[in-house]
């Protein structure tokens, strides 16, 4: 009797034991896909970003763009998002192409950090922007969308 009831036991914490090691596998897996679904959704609004500020296209800005937005360029100027929509719209702030690589996005809850390298040209009030720069960017989920919050560019020194 007493064999059967300490075999039971075992089965019972043997089954026990299995249940909990799936489920937190499950888990795992939809925090993965998770993570992943964000990954492509940051990768492709900061797609968009780029095109708006090549085509200087307002609505896109502003649907991108947190309203609290603070952003750092690499000389230290600090743009609002209302500064960096109008610099875009009158012309002052003009990029002819934009390309980033070793993009990261590590996510946390309804917050994501985008970092990696950026080759941007164009002209800031007429003077060029700094070609070869590193970046972090903080998005936000706010209202079920994700927008930029905080942006920071860095020269970027190359490696000899």
């Amino acid at each position: 009797m007493e064999g059967e009831f300490l075999r039971r036991t075992l089965v019972i914490a043997a089954l026990a034991l299995t249940a909990t090691s799936i489920a937190v596998a499950q888990k795992q897996t939809a925090d993965r896909e998770q993570r992943s679904s964000v990954d492509q959704a940051i990768r492709q609004l900061d797609n968009e970003r780029i095109q708006g500020h090549i085509h200087a296209d307002r609505a896109t800005l502003d649907r991108i763009y947190a309203q609290d937005f603070i952003g750092v360029g690499p000389s230290g100027t600090v743009r609002t998002k209302p500064q960096v929509i109008s610099d875009f719209t009158s012309g002052a702030l003009k990029f002819q192409s934009i390309t980033t690589d070793e993009v990261q996005v590590r996510v946390y809850e309804n917050t994501a950090v985008e970092t990696g390298l950026s080759t941007m040209v164009g002209q800031d009030k007429g003077k060029a922007v700094p070609r070869d720069t590193r970046f972090t960017r903080v998005w936000v989920k706010q209202d079920g969308r994700w927008r930029l919050v905080a942006n920071h560019y860095s020269i970027r020194i190359t490696q000899q």
